[in-house]
């Protein structure tokens, strides 16, 4: 079979011009890697403050100025009480690491001698150890491993957590630019994505929809849960007077991502503790407001924030949460689910489509 010359220097200037077009695409997106994370934060954010702009907009009907508008009132209230706590977080972390260093080099006697001003988790100690004293040197030296690991996992944590207050500013000063133009080209650049989507409008007006439900979902049903959770916790924790109360707020707003124990892992050893230290009146307080409020918070505050809406099994988003944080960092909060809704939206398109269309086939009877 022979083929005309004509098409066959077609197919090769076709095959060239793919080939050119896919390479200035690779080299386009690798030109654009080191802004990977600022311009993922600016469209996440331009996404949820879009409809303050969009009310300004119309009202001034200038876009740059409505724009600057939102984001004054966005670096006043969020981002700059955000770097506040998150420097405040660094200190009180610094304060616990400086605590824990000399405890490695205690021996076991000498730490418990420490505690007689709490008789009874002296006297628990001091049994403790008079029925484990022929394995002390054993133990002693387990528990000079472990708390090196923590102090090398703590300042490697501080280090990288020192790296990012660092190149904070760069990342945020980048970020709120970019921000501003998503915000008055932000419609033209997603019609222009979906335009190079194939397929049915209506099927990527559905897409578009889920993966709004969906980062609807993730910020009001779990961050924005989880951060009234950490508020109320950090009220609590500072009117008990229990010391590094914001560092323990924190941990308490990440537990809440976890299923069934949630904030319990981190309010339920402080409330021990408290008994332990004879604090009775504030380790009751403390059990009844946090077993009460803030654990049960999510049940009623979740459906009342998003209904239910995104239609997607909570298992899911926490894993693709979870997978999100492990491959990209707290950004992986928002990519997580992004990425989960654009695969469930796929899904939807094949059984929609592909599976109707070949359940519909009629395959020749081979008997015959």
């Amino acid at each position: 079979m022979k083929i005309d010359r004509e098409t066959f220097y077609h197919k090769v200037g076709l095959f060239i011009s793919l080939l050119l077009a896919f390479l200035i695409i690779a080299g386009f997106v690798y030109l654009l890697s080191p802004l990977f994370s600022i311009i993922c934060w600016a469209g996440i954010i331009a996404f949820f403050i879009y409809p303050c702009y969009q009310k300004i907009y119309q009202k001034l009907k200038r876009k740059n100025l409505s724009s600057f508008i939102v984001l004054f009132f966005l670096i006043l209230f969020v981002i700059g009480p955000f770097s506040a706590i998150l420097f405040n977080l660094y200190q009180q972390i610094l304060s616990i690491l400086d605590w824990v260093k000399p405890v490695a080099n205690q021996s076991l006697y000498d730490f418990v001698e420490q505690l007689k001003k709490y008789p009874k988790i002296y006297a628990f100690f001091t049994k403790l150890l008079y029925y484990l004293q022929p394995y002390l040197p054993q133990i002693q030296e387990k528990i000079a491993q472990a708390i090196s690991s923590i102090l090398q996992a703590g300042v490697f944590s501080i280090t990288n957590l020192a790296k990012f207050l660092f190149s904070f500013g760069f990342q945020l000063a980048f970020t709120i630019l970019t921000l501003h133009y998503f915000l008055i080209d932000g419609e033209k650049v997603i019609q222009e994505i979906v335009s190079l989507i194939p397929g049915k409008s209506q099927e990527k007006q559905k897409m578009l929809q889920r993966i709004g439900l969906t980062l609807k979902g993730v910020l009001y049903g779990n961050i924005l849960t989880a951060f009234i959770q950490g508020l109320l916790a950090l009220f609590i924790y500072f009117v008990l007077g229990i010391p590094h109360n914001l560092f323990w707020a924190f941990l308490t707003m990440l537990a809440s991502f976890i299923p069934a124990f949630g904030t319990f892992l981190i309010w339920g050893p402080l409330v021990v503790y408290l008994f332990l230290v004879g604090s009775y009146v504030k380790a009751v307080i403390l059990l009844v407001f946090c077993g009460v409020i803030i654990s049960n918070l999510d049940n009623f505050l979740k459906p009342f924030l998003i209904g239910g809406k995104t239609k997607i099994h909570n298992l899911l988003i926490f894993f693709s949460v979870l997978g999100g944080i492990v491959k990209f960092g707290v950004l992986g909060i928002f990519l997580g689910p992004l990425i989960l809704a654009l695969f469930l939206s796929i899904i939807d398109i094949y059984k929609n489509h592909l599976i109707t269309h070949l359940n519909g086939f009629s395959y020749p009877d081979q008997d015959e």
